[in-house]
């Protein structure tokens, strides 16, 4: 008998960002989600001249409104200058509680050296039972 199984879909949410912005040296937010036990943000460069910033944001709302607040911030973003360089960003519930008692959704903010800087970021959702849908598999969006 042959069985198949969804654990890793059933509890964890994962998207996958390509950035393009035309305007890349300018700090901005790369979809928001709802937050579950934990949130990890991946970012890997992938051409152009380097990342200035990377961090994660919480807001109280899906469309990334009311009482933005910075969660955590990469210690040395700078170090992602080449192709393939990665940065990674991790948070707790607790973490994003502390910073914000009402933040359920989170982001990340990047901000580029260069405005033709692209970057490809992927977000993992640890949840607690919540995501347990067949239909949840990766995504691929453009940045808005």
């Amino acid at each position: 008998m042959t069985a198949s199984y969804n654990h890793l879909r059933s509890n964890f949410l994962v998207k996958t960002f390509f950035d393009d912005d035309a305007t890349a040296a300018t700090a901005r937010k790369i979809g928001w989600v709802k937050m579950g036990k934990r949130f990890l943000a991946q970012l890997a460069f992938g051409a152009g001249t380097g990342v200035l910033t990377f961090k994660i944001f919480c807001a109280d709302n899906a469309d990334g409104t009311g009482n933005v607040t910075e969660v955590k911030a990469h210690a040395a973003p700078t170090a992602a200058d080449a192709a393939n360089d990665r940065l990674t960003l991790e948070v707790s519930a607790e973490e994003v509680h502390a910073a914000s008692a009402t933040g359920e959704y989170v982001s990340v903010e990047i901000d580029n050296d260069d405005n033709a800087d692209e970057n490809a970021i992927v977000y993992v959702v640890e949840g607690d039972g919540r995501f347990s849908h067949l239909d949840i598999t990766p995504e691929s969006e453009i940045a808005a």
